[in-house]
């Protein structure tokens, strides 16, 4: 933005200067300022006209305990009024770690959400499919608060609830085959923004997030399951760091580090992109990164 009024007035001012050295008594100078004065409001009195914005988004995620993913998405958002009511979807492929090899997951996502001057809550629901028999259904509510001009506030909070495939009998030998692993999460985060400059803001995440592994079922035989019922349990602080750099395209990265904790026996991690198994409860300390690079257009 600031590059665009830079370069208006620029314009502007050099328009002024041409006609007024070439004006006796500089009359088409003023009239060539009214008119650029009359301009700019007739362009700020402009209506808002809904209208369909577009993302692209590229991103690479690496996380201490094991999981490595790269996600290309699409998002596509109409936005109703100035206010901020939106609806928008998104279309991705994710490329991550699970049990041990390499996969391929689609998620398509609808959002919609409310511009209530200061308050902007906003609601997603998405589904997932992928190699390893991977399905999960995610959903999450957020709730942004404009503080003052350069700061504001999002509380969200979301679930999902979903199962894949993966090998089990190393840990339970009653399972003579893979096995359905059928997990839920739960999640909540908060943290602010701040804008410093058009070209950069800074944000600080705090979120905790509880996994559950409840079951594992036999594929070659139904009846054998083996409860677990219990949770992965993970608290994590990130910094974002959002760098515009030219028109339309957007530099985030985002370090982060936090605790993970797993309870005695097989869970699901999702830091870890597996079954993990432990003989006595422990907590450990991890890193990770995140890096992605956007395009908006409308």
């Amino acid at each position: 933005m600031g590059v665009f009024l830079a370069f208006a007035l620029n314009s502007t001012l050099w328009a002024q200067t041409t006609n007024h050295s070439s004006s006796p008594a500089g009359s088409s100078g003023k009239a060539t300022t009214e008119a650029a004065t009359d301009s700019d409001e007739e362009s700020e009195d402009q209506p808002f006209k809904p209208h369909w914005e577009n993302e692209i988004q590229l991103s690479n995620s690496n996380q201490q305990a094991g999981q490595v993913s790269g996600t290309l998405a699409y998002t596509g958002t109409w936005e109703f009024n100035e206010a901020g009511d939106f609806l928008s979807g998104e279309v991705s492929t994710i490329r991550q770690k699970l049990e041990g090899t390499g996969s391929s997951i689609g998620t398509f996502t609808a959002s919609g959400g409310l511009g209530l001057g200061f308050f902007s809550p906003s609601l997603s629901l998405g589904v997932q499919t992928g190699d390893g028999a991977w399905k999960q259904a995610n959903t999450n509510l957020s709730l942004g608060f404009q503080i003052w001009d350069p700061v504001s506030w999002n509380l969200s909070s979301g679930g999902n609830l979903g199962s894949h495939q993966g090998p089990v009998s190393q840990w339970y030998p009653a399972i003579l085959s893979d096995a359905r692993i059928d997990t839920a999460s739960w999640n909540i985060s908060t943290g602010p923004t701040f804008v410093l400059w058009d070209w950069w803001s800074i944000s600080l995440t705090a979120e905790y997030e509880y996994d559950v592994t409840y079951e594992l079922q036999g594929l070659a035989d139904a009846t054998r399951k083996v409860p677990i019922d219990q949770a992965d349990q993970i608290a994590t602080l990130t910094l974002g760091l959002d760098f515009t750099l030219f028109k339309g395209f957007t530099l985030e990265l985002a370090p982060q580090g936090g605790k993970e904790y797993y309870p005695s026996g097989a869970i699901y991690s999702p830091q870890a992109g597996g079954l993990v198994f432990n003989s006595s409860p422990s907590t450990v300390n991890f890193a990770g990164e995140t890096t992605s690079i956007s395009y908006q257009f409308e």
